[in-house]
């Protein structure tokens, strides 16, 4: 079985990208200029109401509507100090173990959020302030704890020669790694490679959050062509085109 990637991009305007398998179209991408997604961005916001009626809070993070963001979706470094756990990958603290909303945060409040779905209609964007940061092969997510592997991995022998591929790297305490599918079968070397990238992407951002005043866009979301690359490239795709030498030029950087 084999794949090709062909990249269409009309400057300006739009991109689309179409992913063949065996050739026959099997995934299709298309993003426009005028609605480039928010999704993943990250962005130093300021809470402008708390309801505790829907346990919620809406945030001012510099987009014409305000976000949304649930009791759910709360770090626990946001809890009142007494109640502040450390939480392994997977094992969020269920929605009735946790204090109300109204007493984690307040109107005015500054927090670091990421997008996790666009606004529709009226509603503004869904937000999380469980901040994750995907690379090639791994998801770099800070403030938690534990190694991990993709839910798509099922092959238990994979699974575990991942994790103990994982295991021999260094990595803080208090970031959370997880192995993605295109990392499962590569070596130590590769799979550093890319922490060392998250760990110094993770680095930058904590810089501008800490020197900027909300709100404000901290990180932005990579475009259309290197998300896709970076989240459905692996072995099976034997030959990407382009019909734009400046995407050539990205796609070999990147990959």
């Amino acid at each position: 079985m084999s794949k090709e990637m062909l990249i269409n991009t009309m400057e300006g305007q739009e991109c689309r990208i179409a992913i063949l398998r065996n050739g026959s179209l099997d995934e299709l991408y298309v993003e426009r200029r005028s609605s480039a997604s928010h999704v993943g961005s990250i962005y130093k916001g300021k809470i402008t109401n708390v309801e505790p009626a829907i346990q919620a809070a809406f945030v001012d993070f510099g987009l014409s509507k305000n976000g949304f963001l649930h009791v759910s979706d709360l770090h626990p470094k946001y809890f009142p100090k007494d109640q502040q756990v450390e939480e392994p990958l997977g094992q969020k603290r269920p929605h009735r173990d946790r204090p109300p909303i109204q007493n984690c945060l307040r109107r005015g409040q500054e927090v670091v959020v990421q997008v996790t779905k666009e606004g529709i209609g009226t509603k503004g964007p869904t937000l999380t302030t469980y901040l994750s940061l995907p690379g090639r092969l791994l998801v770099l997510m800070p403030g938690m704890t534990r190694l991990g592997v993709s839910r798509k991995i099922e092959d238990d022998e994979l699974r575990d020669k991942a994790k103990g591929v994982l295991a021999q790297l260094s990595i803080p305490p208090d970031m959370g790694v997880i192995v993605r599918t295109a990392g499962v079968e590569q070596n130590k070397r590769e799979l550093l490679r890319d922490l060392n990238y998250l760990r110094r992407l993770w680095t930058s951002i904590k810089k501008r959050a800490d020197s900027s005043r909300p709100p404000c866009e901290i990180y932005e979301e990579t475009d259309l062509i290197t998300r896709t690359i970076r989240d459905t490239f692996d072995t099976e795709v034997k030959r990407i085109i382009c019909d734009s030498r400046e995407d050539a030029i990205r796609v070999n950087e990147f990959l």
